[in-house]
């Protein structure tokens, strides 16, 4: 079954209303102007990624987010959370480190997190102005060995075109239909140039941020680089997959994988991400 981030994530697609008051700090920010001035204490971490689909021993982005107590995802919230990463017994393995406020032309921020981890179960613990903020978010890494990573040779495999749909109908779910289904994979690939490779379902996207996450990419594309959107359902039946994802074992979306001209992987994005971190990818292809 696909999914869409983890905890919170899946079920907070509507609009953030969050309690206030109380004392001590607070999700600050613009938090305000968004209508979730929440006491921290009160704040849950929510982890925007699949547990185990961090790759081990690779350098990897691992999104989190706020919510609310009552399940809703903020669109507020501090510049800058301090994190921690634990290992299963409590030990730290990464040491207290700041954390920037991602959103730029996305409603709902996150805060990624890099982190470079063998094989195991982690806590993420986090801070903000020395004070708790929500309980530690538990991950595993490791555990999807057939799902590409940064460093690996991405698998030549076709996805749909507006020629040749490949029995995936429709092949765009965005309103309008992106313009990003001229090229299939293994022909891009084939060409010797960077390929910057969107999976995602706008229309049936249970996290909403499917479709802002294409757009970003659709708004920040340079020259020199070959951009594909794939669809994660064969069907609007949604019983069976779309055969992309079923090549690369992937069990969550949206997922941007970049790689350069020698169809290495440089960076793989993972259910959020906002313009500056696809800037940044975008580059590492160049």
């Amino acid at each position: 079954m696909l999914v869409a981030g983890a905890g919170l994530a899946l079920g907070a697609c509507g609009s953030s209303k969050g309690s206030s008051g109380g004392s001590g700090g607070t999700a600050g920010g613009d938090a305000a102007e968004a209508g979730t001035d929440v006491p921290l204490d009160q704040l849950q971490i929510v982890r925007f990624f699949m547990s185990g689909t961090a790759p081990a021993d690779v350098e990897h982005q691992l999104p989190f987010g706020l919510g609310s107590a009552d399940g809703v995802i903020l669109t507020g919230g501090p510049e800058q959370l301090d994190v921690q990463i634990l290992d299963g017994t409590g030990t730290e393995v990464v040491p207290v480190a700041p954390v920037k406020r991602h959103a730029k032309e996305l409603e709902r921020p996150y805060w990624p997190v890099r982190v470079k981890l063998p094989l195991g179960r982690y806590q993420a613990v986090f801070t903000s102005g020395g004070k708790a903020v929500g309980s530690p978010a538990f991950f595993d890494v490791g555990g999807y060995p057939k799902l590409p990573k940064t460093g690996d040779k991405l698998p030549v495999s076709p996805t749909p075109t507006t020629a040749d749909t490949r029995g995936v109908t429709p092949i765009c779910t965005r309103d309008p239909v992106c313009p990003l289904h001229d090229v299939s994979l293994d022909a891009a690939l084939g060409r010797g140039e960077p390929v910057a490779l969107m999976i995602a379902t706008p229309a049936y996207c249970k996290t909403a941020v499917c479709g802002p996450t294409l757009d970003i990419v659709l708004n920040n594309r340079v020259d020199g680089i070959t951009y594909i959107h794939a669809e994660v359902w064969k069907d609007d039946t949604f019983a069976e997959s779309a055969p992309i994802l079923q090549a690369f074992g992937l069990e969550f979306e949206p997922c941007l994988i970049v790689v350069n001209a020698a169809g290495i992987i440089v960076e793989r994005l993972d259910v959020i991400f906002d313009a500056d971190d696809v800037a940044a990818a975008l580059a590492k292809a160049l």
